[in-house]
């Protein structure tokens, strides 16, 4: 009897170490190594749709991390080996987004990239005068009807349904 209770003691602990494993390798292939997820969009826990007047600016994180008192929103793009323009400035706007939602500056934002890579986007005052910036050129290009020109992505644009009619 004794045998059989250290044989299930000690499957119960293996299975532990290897569900703990686990779940540390899918965390960090998500890009959420430390930090306690307080929302989720991909889960029931859900993610709350981030509003700010002030900015006229609407979003959620895929994820938002509490590490002690900063809230940390994390942007994930599977697909993507390395991290572009338009990745830093879709996680400034959440960091933006968080802070006037919660009241507390996120020091950073992540965007986590295919194969887990989890890069820090630092949430600076440059930057978010560029987030403004670039806010404000695209709601002049919507507000005139004026066309912004073409961003030739050869990936992208070889695939793309509106590649006839796009502007040139």
């Amino acid at each position: 009897m004794t045998m059989i209770l250290t044989a299930a003691v000690a499957m119960f602990l293996l299975l532990y170490v290897v569900l703990t494993r686990w779940r540390s390798h899918e965390r960090a292939e998500l890009g959420l190594g430390r930090g306690r997820v307080v929302a989720a969009d991909d889960t029931r826990q859900g993610a709350p749709t981030l509003r700010s007047e002030r900015y006229g600016l609407v979003g959620r994180p895929d994820h938002l991390l509490r590490l002690g008192n900063a809230l940390i929103p994390v942007e994930q793009k599977p697909s993507a080996r390395r991290l572009q323009p338009s990745h830093v400035l879709q996680v400034a706007a959440q960091c933006l987004l968080v802070e006037e939602a919660y009241g507390v500056r996120p020091p950073y934002g992540v965007v986590a990239l295919s194969g887990g890579i989890e890069e820090r986007v630092p949430f600076t005052s440059t930057l978010e005068r560029q987030l403004l910036a670039t806010m404000a050129e695209m709601r002049e290009f919507l507000a005139t009807g004026a066309e912004p020109g073409a961003r030739w992505v050869a990936p992208k644009c070889r695939a793309c349904a509106y590649q006839q009619v796009c502007w040139e």
